[in-house]
């Protein structure tokens, strides 16, 4: 038993023990013999109840209870033994005791014929007080004793009622928590297949768009179209990936790569990528950052996530041909990030909730309502903050990150811009011989078409086993492998391969939809060199085989 329901039950049972004081009901014809009880039992300390008669005494006992009732035999129209009948045939009075008082002498007939109606004693007159306040002090006792005994049992099993609600109440907790787990986990799985499912069609489709985009094609209206249809992919990339973010941070899955970086170079990232955006809405986007670099230890590309989640969310509330300001500030120990817009603007009672999942203050925009969510969560794990202001509808927006400034000192021995940056800036790497393996014809196709457009020899497989045997046949300088193949997956094959070829291994990069931490530290632990995620961004891609070409380590 808990220790609420322990000191519930002590509780009762302490309320229990100060039994109710009853009365004590005295019938007797005579006012005489009534006068005379009552001053024998005046010590006791009950207040005695008179009555003349039967039907007097019955309608005292419809009002109240008593504790004892003293009871004249020879009484007019309703003797005693009428009377006492008629008490023990209520509920109510059947169990309170009863002594008869006559005045005539012991007749065992009606001795008998007395208790078998419940008579507890009999007196015979005149009375002796002495005796008489004995007798009833003993009956009073006894009956008190009775109706403790009763109350607790009452008592204890609303008790044990209660606790066995709570018990139930309890096991019900568990078992919804035990379903939303379960429910959680089904939603996790989904999310995972959900994942490779949508980033196979929209590796094609990227692919495919690149593709086409290196086609010299003199037609505006083939321009025009292929710009729609990037800026479509983009957003609809985002949405799946801001999808998967929410869901894995909030288990605690996602780990931040933190390096010490050039805040600034975040910032140029983020306005490159959402720069369709705010050209085909005519905004005039204004940047401010001071001369020198930002440092702060983070993960780059979340924090270009942040920023781009940002200013995505100024373009969707700022009307066509607004103004955008992004100002990037460095104090002792913090950098301040300060994106404002003259949109929209926020209602006062929506500031509260702008960062709870699937809040949206423009019900007909498009998004999920994930963004600001994300970059509120992605800011705290870096140890920083996320500020948001507004005067309401229609005076814009402005949103302040702030983290935690690396000091310049700390930034150089950290070696300040990396050799990685310098081979992506790198305009010229020799083409490459890749051996790309994917079981799905609709993203082997266009990644083919785009790396040799690229300049790279590309030969594939379609399965796990083909893509071994071709890999070790030929030794590429690079091998682009899918995961989730039937049969042999990219694990395996990743393993079959590093077996078979060892030394002479060529670089490994798993091309996959499965993005998580836990597919990452799978793919290393096959031999994977690298991790890219589906859809593969151009850039990524281009820096990962320049880092090959370079032979920087991945």
């Amino acid at each position: 038993m808990s220790q609420g329901n322990s000191e519930g039950l002590s509780e009762t049972l302490s309320e229990a023990s100060e039994a109710e004081v009853r009365d004590i009901l005295v019938i007797d014809d005579d006012p005489a013999n009534l006068t005379a009880v009552e001053v024998a039992l005046g010590d006791l300390g009950r207040r005695i109840v008179k009555a003349q008669s039967g039907r007097e005494a019955l309608r005292h006992l419809l009002e109240q209870d008593f504790a004892l009732i003293l009871l004249d035999v020879q009484m007019p129209e309703m003797d005693g033994f009428e009377t006492a009948r008629l008490i023990r045939s209520r509920d109510r009075s059947a169990h309170v005791p009863i002594i008869f008082i006559t005045a005539y002498e012991r007749d065992d007939d009606e001795v008998l014929r007395g208790y078998r109606l419940g008579a507890v004693d009999f007196m015979f007159k005149p009375i002796v007080p002495e005796v008489l306040r004995a007798k009833a002090s003993v009956f009073v006792a006894l009956q008190e004793r009775t109706e403790e005994v009763r109350s607790h049992q009452v008592r204890l099993r609303e008790m044990e009622r209660r606790e066995h609600d709570q018990q139930l109440a309890e096991e019900r907790r568990r078992w919804e928590t035990e379903q939303l787990r379960q429910e959680n986990r089904r939603k996790d799985e989904f999310l995972a297949i959900l994942s490779h499912e949508l980033r196979n069609p929209l590796a094609s489709i990227v692919a495919g768009l690149e593709f086409i985009g290196a086609l010299d094609v003199p037609d505006d209206r083939f321009a025009g179209a292929h710009t729609l249809m990037n800026r479509q992919i983009h957003h609809l990339t985002r949405l799946v990936d801001d999808l998967l973010d929410i869901s894995r941070i909030s288990q605690g899955k996602i780990a931040l790569d933190k390096c010490q970086m050039d805040l600034r170079e975040a910032v140029e990232h983020a306005v490159e990528s959402v720069c369709l955006s705010t050209s085909d809405r005519g905004h005039a986007v204004e940047i401010s950052s001071p001369e020198s670099p930002v440092w702060v230890h983070g993960d780059r590309d979340r924090l270009i996530q942040v920023v781009a989640n940002l200013l995505s969310n100024a373009v969707r509330y700022t009307e066509a041909d607004g103004h955008i300001e992004v100002e990037l500030t460095a104090e002792s120990t913090q950098t301040h990030l300060r994106v404002a817009d003259n949109g929209r603007g926020i209602e006062p009672q929506a500031i509260d909730h702008i960062f709870e999942l699937f809040t949206q203050e423009k019900t007909d925009g498009q998004g999920l309502g994930l963004g600001l969510t994300l970059v509120h969560r992605l800011v705290q794990m870096h140890g920083g903050t996320v500020d948001v202001r507004s005067d309401g509808p229609g005076t814009g927006s402005e949103f302040v990150v702030s983290l935690p400034l690396v000091t310049e000192a700390s930034a150089a021995e950290d070696g300040g811009p990396s050799a990685e940056k310098e081979a992506v800036e790198s305009p010229q790497y020799a083409p490459l011989s890749i051996a790309l393996v994917d079981d799905d014809q609709d993203v082997r196709e266009p990644m083919r078409m785009l790396l040799e457009t690229w300049g790279h020899t590309v030969t594939d497989a379609k399965s796990g086993e083909e893509g071994v045997e071709l890999v070790v046949a030929q030794r590429p300088d690079v091998v682009l492998m899918d995961i989730g193949m039937p049969g042999v997956d990219g694990y395996e094959a990743a393993r079959q391969v590093r077996q078979t070829l060892r030394e002479s291994t060529p670089r490994l990069i798993a091309m996959t939809g499965f993005g998580s931490s836990r597919d990452r530290e799978r793919s290393r632990a096959a031999g994977f060199d690298a991790h890219i995620v589906k859809p593969a961004r151009p850039d990524e891609l281009k820096r990962i085989l320049r880092g090959i070409d370079h032979d920087n380590e991945l």
